[in-house]
């Protein structure tokens, strides 16, 4: 009774004054086995899908070998997710804030600083302070305040930041002001010349 239906799906009309195709699913040829990232054929499940790429079924793939095998399975073992060692934390010397990086929706990507149109919106150069930093350095919101990183000294305005722990000082990543600063590292932040010299 059922010997004159069909479980093949139609592709959808060709279209000639186009170059491109009414499809959602992108190319619709047969891949070579290597680069097959999924099996799936109009009106097959998606496991029985697979006999649509063998010579037989059951079989190997048309087109020869996917591949060799890099990785055997472990014999019993038990994977471990996280294999590291850390060395221990060094400690945080007197004067001294641990400076992170910030990013930014524009400005921290790398292309972003290149046109003009997305360049407006990037921040200017600043430090981000905690406000008990900023108490204890007297900064206020906006005031301009120095920082050394491994030797390199520059002075930003600075931006009260409750998000950030005391000790912690924030620089905006990727911007052209800040470029070649490698964080996160250890710093000292000053604000005026006699701070500058009783640092370590």
């Amino acid at each position: 009774m059922t010997a004159q239906c069909t479980v093949h799906e139609p592709k959808p009309p060709d279209d000639p004054d186009s170059p491109l195709a009414f499809s959602m699913e992108g190319f619709g040829g047969e891949p070579p086995p290597a680069l097959t990232a999924r099996f799936w054929a109009p009106g097959w499940n998606s496991v029985q899908s697979v006999n649509k790429f063998q010579k037989e079924v059951g079989g190997p793939l048309r087109g020869g070998d996917s591949g060799v095998r890099l990785f055997d399975a472990l014999g019993g073992g038990q994977v471990s997710y996280f294999q590291t060692s850390f060395s221990p934390a060094r400690k945080r010397r007197p004067g001294e804030v641990l400076v992170v990086p910030i990013y930014h929706i524009f400005g921290s990507e790398e292309l972003s600083v290149h046109s003009p149109g997305i360049a407006g919106l990037c921040p200017a150069p600043y430090m981000a302070l905690n406000p008990i930093d900023g108490r204890t350095d007297r900064s206020r919101d906006e005031q301009t305040m120095g920082i050394s990183i491994a030797g390199r000294e520059m002075r930003l305005p600075v931006r009260l930041d409750e998000s950030l722990p005391p000790g912690v000082a924030g620089l905006p990543a990727g911007l052209p002001g800040l470029l070649g600063i490698t964080v996160p590292a250890w710093g000292y932040v000053f604000s005026d010349g006699k701070e500058k010299e009783e640092r370590p």
